[in-house]
């Protein structure tokens, strides 16, 4: 029997075939996180219902109260899209801890990566 010794990928065929093929995840454009939290705030049906107060304050003369129910409206929008950007950090941190690595051979030597730095040609080793 002939034992071939396997070299894997070299880091040039790696990078050529991340630019080729992408990388191994399942996300990968950016979102505008900050402008889809800011539009769920605002479909919100309580948001709604805080400007139409606010709004009927002004219409009625009420400057006062209108003024004050816009700064508090545009108080809890502030608070809202700073919680939900700390817990959107926070689980991404979650998940990159909690992300598998795999033992792949390449340039000749095993080594340990990331699932998603995984590339098409790599030799995965199962244990």
């Amino acid at each position: 029997m002939v034992h071939k010794t396997i070299i894997g990928l070299s880091d040039n065929a790696v990078i050529a075939s991340k630019n080729k093929n992408g990388t191994n995840s399942l996300e990968h454009q950016k979102k505008n996180n900050f402008l889809n939290s800011l539009l769920d705030i605002l479909k919100e049906p309580m948001f709604l219902l805080l400007v139409a107060a606010a709004s009927i304050y002004f219409v009625s003369g009420d400057y006062g109260d209108g003024i004050f129910m816009s700064v508090a409206i545009l108080l809890v929008v502030a608070i809202s899209l700073f919680q939900e950007a700390r817990s959107r950090n926070a689980i991404d941190d979650l998940k990159k801890l909690s992300q598998p690595k795999n033992k792949v051979i390449r340039n000749g030597s095993v080594i340990e990566i990331f699932s998603e730095e995984i590339v098409l040609g790599d030799f995965i080793q199962i244990e």
